[in-house]
């Protein structure tokens, strides 16, 4: 018969469900030990084990939850970067990881634009222009991008993108 499990090992065990639903970040991994009773000793051994054997990576699991973020929502730093705070990840590493992925507003340019053929999409013919600019442009600052960057697409590039939801739609 196998020995009762330390509370200890009963701490790691429920580390590595954790992680086999979902990557995890320190912050978050802690919060959820401590949320099921654990002791500060115990999460921290844990904490330490899984950093260790490369289980938690705070660097990668950032980066590709932004990544993430980015494609499948389309969404801006603004957004990107409210939701890694929530998630616990450190200043610093938030605000390299979004300059890799937006190194200019080119690249921010391209995720709104996305972003705005898919909501053109979802809005009436029967929608004044001026109406559906003005609602664009409320979508991408909620989405997180700049208010410049919403701006240019909602105004400058509106025939653009319009012209793109048509050709495909039309």
């Amino acid at each position: 018969m196998a020995a009762p499990k330390t509370k200890s090992e009963s701490c790691l065990d429920k580390a590595y469900r954790l992680l086999a639903g979902r990557p995890h970040s320190v912050f978050e991994m802690r919060e959820k030990l401590a949320f099921r009773s654990y002791e500060k000793f115990e999460i921290d051994e844990t904490i330490a084990i899984l950093l260790e054997a490369g289980h938690l990576n705070d660097s990668i699991y950032c980066r590709s939850y932004a990544g993430a973020r980015i494609k499948r929502m389309r969404l801006g730093p603004g957004r990107i970067k409210t939701d890694l705070k929530r998630k616990g990840f450190d200043e610093s590493l938030i605000n390299e990881t979004l300059s890799e992925l937006f190194p200019d507003d080119d690249g921010e340019m391209c995720v709104a634009l996305e972003a705005a053929e898919k909501k053109l999409r979802s809005f009436h013919n029967d929608i004044d222009e001026k109406v559906m600019k003005h609602k664009l442009y409320d979508h991408l600052t909620r989405r997180g991008f700049s208010a410049e960057i919403a701006r240019r697409v909602a105004l400058d590039r509106f025939e653009t993108v319009l012209a793109g939801v048509s050709k495909l739609y039309g």
